[in-house]
């Protein structure tokens, strides 16, 4: 018993050491989407910050595929030491409504400890296209009997679901193409195999620019600096709609709150540089701070919107 005793104090002992020397090697930051997107810019320039803050290196693991499930899987078996964080993003509240086999609850796989960003969307269609607002769609819509098709990045993404919503607001014939990532939805639409899709702004603004695409609508609460000329879905008779893709930050359950500490204050003193912040707006990409309260409880509220979105629409995942 003696020995026993004596063999949990010093695990406990080695444990509180090794928790507050934190961090002492490079610390692993998955994402789960491919090198070079929005998603991946974000995590580069906050981790260069946060790590410096921290002393150590953050290593940005892009781990992308099955709609950001497998690097979340990753994520959820990993040692809940604090050298593994998981970025997240709208889509991994979202997946759960549709399917049952993502492999991870990110209610009680993960501890949430960092609110980072949002990325406005808007409505895109093809630059040279005779659509100028919402109910120019609705009377395209209404003007054959098939409707109109329309696409996004993968069924179940939010550029679907904003989509959906869209289309169940005019109440008009529509239907929904998925493709293999919203770079694939945005060239169906200059293209002209579909209408419209919903996109992240700062993935299309040069094309937007360029005159390929014309953003018919935002679906920020305001209109954007960047594009002062396009309204927002609420100026179009949508009130109170709103979306936007954001991120954020968790680590394994169970990590230790000695250990999570550091990271929030690291994140939000990158959060916080004028440098990083402006980085970020140079990619359309807004600071949205939250601790890990806040950022609990705001995912909670957007796993509830979408989910009441996707029953509404009656949204399947092999759409």
């Amino acid at each position: 018993m003696a020995l026993a005793s004596a063999a949990l104090a010093t695990a406990a002992s080695t444990t509180h050491a090794e928790s507050t020397s934190y961090p002492t090697r490079p610390i692993t930051v998955i994402v789960p989407f491919a090198a070079g997107g929005t998603a991946d810019l974000i995590a580069r320039i906050l981790g260069e910050a946060a790590g410096r803050q921290l002393g150590q290196t953050l290593i940005i693991d892009n781990r992308s595929g099955g709609d950001g499930t497998i690097g979340a899987q990753l994520a959820a078996r990993a040692k809940p030491d604090g050298y593994t964080l998981l970025q997240v993003s709208t889509g991994h509240v979202i997946l759960p409504s549709l399917r049952s086999d993502v492999g991870y609850d990110w209610q009680r796989s993960f501890a949430p400890v960092f609110g980072a960003t949002t990325v406005p969307q808007a409505i895109a269609v093809n630059g040279t296209s005779q659509i100028h607002s919402t109910a120019d769609l609705a009377a395209a819509a209404k003007s054959t009997p098939k409707g109109i098709d329309y696409a996004s990045g993968g069924a179940g993404s939010i550029s679907h679901l904003t989509a959906a919503y869209l289309v169940h607001a005019l109440k008009v014939p529509a239907m929904h193409v998925a493709y293999r990532g919203l770079s694939n939805a945005v060239q169906a639409v200059r293209s002209d195999q579909v209408l419209f899709t919903v996109v992240n702004i700062p993935d299309v603004a040069e094309l937007v620019k360029a005159g390929s695409l014309r953003l018919i609508a935002v679906t920020s609460p305001e209109r954007l600096p960047q594009f002062p000329d396009v309204p927002t879905l609420a100026e179009q008779g949508f009130k109170g709609w709103t979306s936007s893709s954001w991120s954020a930050y968790l680590v394994p359950a169970k990590t230790p709150p000695e250990i999570v500490d550091p990271i929030y204050r690291a994140y939000s003193a990158a959060a916080s540089d004028p440098d990083v912040k402006e980085r970020l707006r140079k990619i359309g990409v807004s600071i949205q701070p939250m601790n890990g309260t806040e950022l609990g409880a705001f995912m909670r509220k957007e796993s509830t919107r979408w989910r009441s979105v996707i029953q509404e629409n009656q949204i399947k995942l092999e759409e």
